[in-house]
């Protein structure tokens, strides 16, 4: 048995010596880095990378797999501008890879040899959304997403900007959060789109709620002076969720529940849904007991 895995083992070993003595091609990842870029200039791509295919015997491949390339550089100055594209000089960057392979490595195609840009002057400011889900824990309450800064500006061909109308971030998911998050987040582009700058700053406010409630009377909306409503009960409970901080300053003045005269005109139902018709905007999960009452309408 050992002398026959013996063999077995040669001829592995023979037939991978065999094999990659052979000729291939496979793609090696340059990235790409221009300097000494104008102020007003912009790329169409954020990850500039360069993809090489190469020609060679199977074992110098495989080396390549396990070597780390330095970035091809360039100077903007360096670069051929023709109408919106700079292309790069195919001699100039043949040579700068070149310094990176074996001798007997043939270069067969680069991709791409050109760059998209965009000045700033064909640059459009577009506002910056929040794309996300963000669950509270219990007893927890979310406040106003703040995104900062709230737009950005967007290098882009113009049948395409004019199609944006926002640009959202990279999609974030948490739940059973306690704490205010504050983090940054990548904004997610087509390929021939850059935005400047490239990502924001996130700052979703968490804070521990408790609840409230008041007993408020339910009022007739729109009514005609001739008409008076009545509701039964009179009286309902407004529920709603309110930080430790603002438990003291909340009063039922700032509430009001109530009925519309246009809601109900022509119904044969005794019965109408409440509406809250007034609540502070900074307070969640208000919920009136009960959502209905019986009503009728007296004439005075």
């Amino acid at each position: 048995m050992l002398l026959f895995l013996f063999f077995v083992l040669v001829s592995c070993c023979l037939w991978l010596m065999l094999t990659l003595n052979r000729d291939y091609e496979t793609d090696i990842k340059f990235n790409l880095s221009v300097k000494e870029v104008p102020e007003d200039i912009s790329f169409s791509s954020q990850d500039k990378e360069l993809i090489v295919r190469v020609s060679d015997r199977g074992t110098t491949l495989m080396n390549y797999e396990l070597e780390t390339f330095l970035p091809i550089s360039f100077n903007y100055s360096e670069l051929i501008n023709k109408k919106g594209r700079l292309v790069m000089p195919v001699s100039a960057l043949q040579k700068r890879i070149k310094k990176q392979l074996r001798s007997s490595t043939a270069i067969v195609s680069i991709h791409p040899d050109t760059l998209l840009y965009y000045t700033q002057e064909s640059a459009v400011k577009y506002p910056v959304s929040f794309n996300g889900t963000v669950e509270p824990a219990r007893q927890y309450a979310l406040g106003d997403i703040i995104v900062e800064p709230d737009s950005v500006w967007v290098f882009a061909p113009s049948q395409v900007a004019d199609t944006l109308g926002s640009v959202k971030t990279e999609f974030f998911i948490k739940d059973e959060v306690r704490d205010t998050l504050q983090f940054t987040l990548p904004l997610v582009v087509a390929d021939n789109v850059s935005c400047n700058p490239a990502e924001v700053k996130v700052t979703i406010p968490v804070y521990p709620y408790t609840q409230k409630s008041f007993e408020l009377p339910v009022y007739g909306v729109d009514f005609p002076d001739t008409y008076r409503l009545r509701t039964f009960p009179s009286r309902v409970q407004v529920k709603l969720n309110v930080s430790l901080d603002d438990y003291k300053l909340i009063t039922a003045d700032d509430f009001e529940v109530g009925i519309s005269y246009l809601d109900i005109y022509g119904s044969e139902s005794n019965s109408a849904e409440l509406k809250l018709l007034r609540a502070p905007s900074w307070v969640s999960g208000v919920k009136i007991v009960p959502e209905e009452v019986e009503y009728i309408i007296e004439k005075q």
